[in-house]
């Protein structure tokens, strides 16, 4: 007895040191990291920081409420959100070694754990995104599963139904594992029950009726009606325009197949033993009515990893083809990568000795299918599916190396064979070798990737650069150029205001023009090297970068000097005291005015303005490309009017004094400024 307590102690104390690790290494490496993955990342960190809940295109109301909470982390929102990933990822791992430990021994439940903090999954963590979070809601919802007894009073189911509300409030792909607890529900109570067509009926309808209200009463509490939804506008949206004739649903449930068949073929290669063993068992409970917790769990592992393929595959031919990035062939393994410790479980379940076996012929012919399927996917490498490590970050890291790859799927083939041969010496190689080494594999290439964007790109820094210099209330009127949309909304995110957008019209080569953009905006940050139309902008150019400021169309142009000068019309003022109630005085020889865009050919200079002292009848010199014309002033602010011809449309213009005199040598004050001439208005009125 003492012994299995210190056991038990030594697991415990293992599974916390490994949680410690986990969180340590996930922080240090996500540091530094920038977002990856457009548009998710966008689009989640816009519903939570930015836009009222009521808003979110996506009802997954719990963690949004929870990472609102970045708002008082200014602009380390980032660093927060990674903080708060790693935290809640880590936190998955006792109730994974509670699930592993009902199967397995401490040995090896402690190495799932291990497998499961250090596998490819934790990138997730990285991202603006709920799959962390998730990951938590999933596992502490499965734990508490696979401890209920058909038997169990309502209560119990119903408790069963609150955790999946929250998970399907964290992500609302929760909503499409319903079947297939539902299906293990009624399996379960046949096999245990009597009258078990009453008891599952019973039970799935409180666990379904809990959860759905769990879910939408926590969404009406904190999002109004607009949170009275199954999956959202943004889904819902998706759906109704990729399935919108009979002709569609056809080819959708053509294509659905395929994408099912690379699912399975992905698991094959990477969890060959442990999807022998959790079919084969399956198989085994159909001929025995007491099919026992080992029965169980592997039944429920087959039917909801089968159930979420089925999901996946018909959702990937919904949308594919919407846009350049969904291919028919794309693998969204990260729909449901959340439960792969549960085939690292099946695993160790039967390595510590299962109770329910397969018969041996019915053992050698699913094996033979599976290594039918490692075999396949090694020739094909997975080709022509479409990997990432984005959608599924342990089958690409398991293909990544040519090498690697290869002796890893002989790994999983020669583990297949030796467990239909000597089952045991055949789990030891996959549990303790192969899931190992395919896990540390499939981890290091993934980590390659994220770690590329440890640096920040242009559009980056063009996002970040725009957060910083733009005032909040001109956010609004941005406009983000570039040629890559995916690239572009990663500005955007930095910017975070949704009434910003992208400008898709723009086609590299052309004048960018400040007709083509709305006329609410009034920033265009662009990222290349776009050249703009003379005389729209005030341009600031940057590395890599530019931010331009539209210029207003204004005629005439005013200039007011009893404030400060019109900023968007003149990039640069010289020899011009501060303003004053009545206007400004010069300050030296010279008042030279550098003006955004160009002057018109003709106009008329109406100039407000007094001279100083001994200027008072003298003749001050106008001066605009290279033509001089000549005004002179009375003492009092009174109008003049010249006629200006400016055939080049120079955009200088410049005000002679004839003798610069300060107050203080006049003796009439201690001022020392070299006044001249005092302008209160200056007005340019082009001649039509």
């Amino acid at each position: 007895m003492k012994l299995i307590e210190r056991s038990q102690l030594n697991a415990t104390v293992a599974v916390a040191a490994i949680m410690a690790l986990a969180f340590v290494l996930l922080m240090m490496r996500s540091s530094g990291i920038y977002p990856t993955v457009f548009g998710d990342e966008y689009t989640y960190s816009s519903m939570a920081r930015v836009l009222p809940l009521s808003s979110a295109s996506i009802p997954n109301y719990l963690y949004l409420s929870i990472y609102k909470s970045t708002l008082m982390c200014g602009d380390g929102f980032v660093g927060c959100t990674k903080l708060l990933n790693a935290l809640f990822f880590v936190l998955a791992s006792p109730f994974i070694f509670m699930v592993a430990r009902r199967y397995c021994s401490a040995r090896v439940s402690v190495l799932i754990v291990a497998l499961s903090m250090l596998g490819p999954i934790n990138g997730y963590t990285t991202y603006f995104m709920p799959e962390a979070l998730f990951y938590l809601t999933f596992w502490i919802s499965a734990w508490y599963f696979l401890t209920l007894a058909s038997n169990a009073p309502w209560q119990r189911w119903a408790l069963l139904g609150v955790l999946m509300g929250c998970s399907s409030l964290v992500k609302p792909h929760a909503l499409f594992v319903i079947p297939a607890f539902c299906l293990c529900i009624a399996y379960f109570a046949y096999k245990d029950q009597d009258r078990w067509f009453v008891t599952a009926v019973k039970n799935a309808a409180v666990f379904v009726g809990v959860m759905l209200l769990t879910k939408f009463g926590f969404s009406y509490l904190v999002a109004g009606k607009a949170g009275l939804t199954l999956f959202g506008n943004f889904y819902a949206t998706t759906l109704e325009s990729s399935a919108s004739s009979i002709d569609r649903y056809l080819a959708i449930l053509k294509a659905a197949p395929t994408i099912a068949a690379g699912h399975l073929l992905g698991n094959a290669v990477m969890f060959g033993c442990a999807l022998a063993i959790i079919i084969t068992t399956s198989i085994a409970t159909l001929r025995t009515r007491a099919i026992g917790e080992d029965g169980k769990f592997a039944f429920f592992t087959l039917f909801l990893l089968l159930n979420l393929i089925a999901v996946v595959a018909l959702f990937s031919a919904s949308v594919a083809g919407t846009n350049a990035v969904e291919t028919a062939l794309r693998l969204h393994m990260r729909y449901y990568d959340f439960l792969f410790p549960l085939l690292f479980i099946a695993a160790g379940a039967e390595l510590a000795g299962a109770r329910l076996t397969a018969h041996r012929y019915v053992r050698w012919g699913v094996a033979i299918v599976v290594m039918g399927a490692v075999v396949y996917a090694g020739i094909t490498r997975m080709y022509p599916f479409t990997l990432s490590f984005i959608d599924n970050p342990e089958l690409r890291g398991f293909t990544a190396g040519n090498r690697a790859f290869y002796v890893l799927a002989g790994l999983s083939l020669i583990s297949l064979m030796l467990w239909c041969a000597k089952p045991r010496k055949g789990l030891q190689l996959f549990v303790f070798v192969f899931l190992p080494l395919s896990i540390l594999v499939s981890t290091v290439y993934a980590s390659m990737s994220l770690l590329e964007r440890r640096h920040a790109d242009v559009y980056d820094k063009a996002g970040m650069f725009a957060r910083q210099y733009l005032p909040v209330s001109e956010r609004p009127h941005l406009l983000v150029v570039g040629d890559n949309p995916a690239s572009i909304l990663r500005a955007l995110y930095w910017v975070e205001d949704l009434n910003a957008g992208p400008d898709l019209s723009y086609k590299p080569g052309e004048i960018y023009t400040a007709d083509q953009s709305p006329a609410d905006k009034r920033w265009i940050l662009v990222v290349g090297d776009v050249e703009f139309a003379k005389g729209d902008f005030k341009v600031l150019k940057l590395n890599g970068f530019s931010l331009a400021r539209k210029l207003p169309k204004d005629n005439p142009l005013l200039l007011d000097f009893r404030s400060n000068i019109h900023t968007e019309s003149v990039d640069t003022l010289r020899g011009l005291s501060h303003a004053e109630s009545w206007g400004a005085w010069s300050e030296g020889d010279t008042v030279t005015l550098q003006f955004s865009r160009p002057l018109p050919k003709t106009f008329t200079l109406e100039i407000n303005a007094k001279a100083f002292g001994p200027n008072q009848g003298r003749t001050f010199e106008v001066k605009v490309d290279d033509r001089r014309y000549p005004l002179k002033l009375s003492g009092e602010v009174e109008p003049y009017s010249l006629k200006i011809d400016n055939p080049d449309e120079v955009s200088k213009l410049t005000i002679k004094v004839p003798q610069a005199t300060s107050p203080e040598q006049l003796g009439i004050s201690g001022d020392k400024r070299m006044l001249g001439i005092g302008l209160r208005q200056i007005v340019i009125r082009e001649d039509k």
